[in-house]
């Protein structure tokens, strides 16, 4: 994630922006393209991109009546075959049954090759999986045309690609935080807080609106409503990839449904009490509660699929604009979503099945609380998720671990066991530990900035973990942490504290109370995000031999002094902040 300054982030800011033409939309339709990717499609060359097979038409199954039917009337004489048909001709019953199949049939929804092999068939070819770059995407976005920028909430803020805003301010952006349901239990705990901190983020960050931010969960439709309410006509759907902008529109498409049924419609009310009445007259007992909801919820799942985009675990599934009509008022357009140049793909170290469980993610409000289980890593051992970090816990500290990546986590004595292991030296017991395939990884080495308390690791697209340090308060030594080369990981402040209640520390009279009296005596407390203090750090890359301590000291240094002029404000150099920076 790359941080510029308020004054230079902006190159240039479009204007308002106008409606889409129906002219524009209905010529974007006329060009044929695959309804799960947006690609174009084309019929000729099998190893080029966008190539379907045409569905041919399949004759009506023949009903064996219709010959009997079609016999019988052939022998009549003319006179008792016009007696029977009341003058008309004799049907042709082939061509009607035809006809009317094909007026009941819906238009299908066409898919590349590509897309029906990964839904079907689960089978990736990984050069037909492109990721943009921004400068890519954004230069195939209308100028003037409304964005809402989606950013996930599983690695938030580092969907946050702050490229973006050299093509438009992000004050005339709308801001949709996906895949909440995570983060949250209900519906109504997004709304009294969730939404409320990504509206003080954006706010204080980069001087967004609060009724432009939203905070959604396209899998469980919460607020799609209000978003479908806010959202302007031809607005483009920009965001990284993995980042739910799909299931974003499809959720969308279904609220606007559920809006179209939720009004006046007496046909509909009629045959509601006609299939009562009969349920009544005929003794069925109706339908339980939970059979209503599993049948509810299957409907929303195929209109889902029918009417939206297509949706997939691998980055790069879509590959081109699709326009989707909400409503009669209202169309927006699916857009490929862009990753960092930094950005290694995980196709490339780890399987696609082990990406689709990794990117369900877990549930944070299980996992990830105060009071969630956690596991104890101490001095000198090393802490890993399936591979896709090493942490390194430096002499004289120990930390509290709570793991909210869906991948169960492995302690090893020290690094060398943990590498020997990774790199091929494992028995039976070791053999679902790791993810990622030490063949493809080239692990790079990084220093994490000092900090105190509890803190989140959030890798990109994967989620966090809390790291609570609970060993001597004068450790000095930083933590280190290997990462695959490409994979991004930054150290936040701790999520849950601006987004549910957590301990404060303090007695019902405000008096600080001991660590070991927390949970026991603490109030609780929701913090606001203020921008007084930084939200995260990005990490200090170091050599493999390098002093931790001092080679973190001098690059902090560095760093900040070559961009002092992008910096808002220099971190005091006694602050426990004093080493967080993050990249331009």
């Amino acid at each position: 994630m790359r941080r510029l300054s308020v004054t230079s982030r902006v190159a240039r800011i479009a204007p308002a922006a106008p409606s889409i033409s129906s002219v524009s939309l209905l010529a974007d339709q006329l060009v044929p393209k695959c309804s799960s990717c947006g690609i174009r499609l084309q019929t000729t060359d099998k190893s080029k991109e966008g190539y379907y097979v045409e569905p041919s038409p399949k004759p009506p199954k023949e009903n064996p009546l219709d010959s009997v039917f079609e016999s019988h009337v052939n022998k009549m004489s003319e006179e008792d075959r016009m007696l029977l048909l009341n003058g008309s001709d004799v049907p042709d019953l082939k061509s009607e049954v035809r006809q009317q199949k094909e007026s009941k049939r819906k238009d299908g929804k066409i898919q590349c090759l590509r897309c029906r092999d990964a839904n079907l068939k689960a089978t990736f070819d990984l050069s037909q999986f492109p990721i943009d770059p921004v400068s890519d995407v954004m230069e195939t976005i209308p100028p003037g045309a409304p964005l809402v920028y989606v950013v996930s909430g599983t690695d938030f803020p580092m969907s946050v690609n702050e490229e973006v805003f050299k093509y438009r301010s992000p004050k005339h952006m709308k801001f949709v935080v996906t895949k909440t349901d995570l983060l949250f239990s209900k519906k109504d705990m997004v709304n009294k807080y969730g939404e409320r901190f990504y509206q003080d983020y954006f706010e204080r960050t980069y001087g967004v609106p609060r009724e432009n931010v939203f905070a959604i969960s396209g899998t469980s439709d919460w607020n799609s409503s209000s978003l479908l309410a806010a959202i302007d006509d031809g607005s483009y759907i920009i965001g990284t990839v993995n980042s739910g902008k799909s299931t974003l529109i499809q959720s969308l498409l279904h609220a606007a449904q559920r809006e179209k049924s939720e009004l006046p419609n007496a046909r509909r009310e009629r045959q509601i009490q006609k299939l009562s009445d009969e349920l009544i007259s005929k003794g069925i007992k109706p339908p339980s509660r939970m059979s209503l909801i599993r049948s509810n919820i299957k409907k929303i799942s195929t209109f889902k699929q029918q009417h939206g985009p297509g949706v997939s675990y691998m980055p790069g599934f879509t590959r081109g604009n699709l326009p989707f009509e909400l409503t009669t008022q209202k169309t927006v357009f699916d857009v490929p979503g862009f990753s960092s140049a930094r950005n290694t793909r995980l196709s490339n170290i780890i399987k696609p099945e082990q990406i689709k469980k990794l990117l369900k993610g877990k549930k944070v409000y299980k996992v990830g609380m105060y009071d969630s289980h956690y596991e104890t890593v101490k001095a000198g051992q090393v802490l890993t998720v399936g591979g896709l970090f090493f942490l390194q816990v430096p002499d004289n500290a120990m930390l509290q671990i709570r793991n909210c990546i869906n991948h169960k986590s492995h302690v090893f004595k020290n690094l060398q066991k943990a590498l020997d292991v990774f790199n091929g030296q494992r028995t039976d017991a070791m053999k679902d530990v790791f993810l990622v395939d030490p063949n493809k990884a080239e692990l790079q080495k990084y220093i994490v900035p000092l900090f105190h308390g509890k803190k989140d690791i959030v890798l990109q697209f994967l989620g966090h973990i809390v790291v609570t340090p609970t060993g001597a308060k004068n450790a000095q030594d930083p933590f280190v942490i290997y990462l695959p080369k490409g994979v991004e990981a930054i150290l936040r402040q701790p999520i849950t504290n601006y987004i549910t209640t957590t301990l404060s520390g303090r007695d019902a009279n405000g008096n600080p109370l001991r660590k070991e009296n927390w949970k026991s005596k603490s109030t609780k407390e929701v913090k606001r995000w203020t921008g007084k203090i930084p939200f995260y750090t990005d990490l200090v890359p170091a050599s493999e031999y390098s002093n931790h301590l001092d080679h973190m000291k001098s690059y902090v240094q560095r760093y900040q002094a070559d961009n002092a002029n992008e910096n808002k404000e220099p971190n005091d150099k006694e602050s426990e902040y004093a080493m967080w920076f993050q990249k331009k």
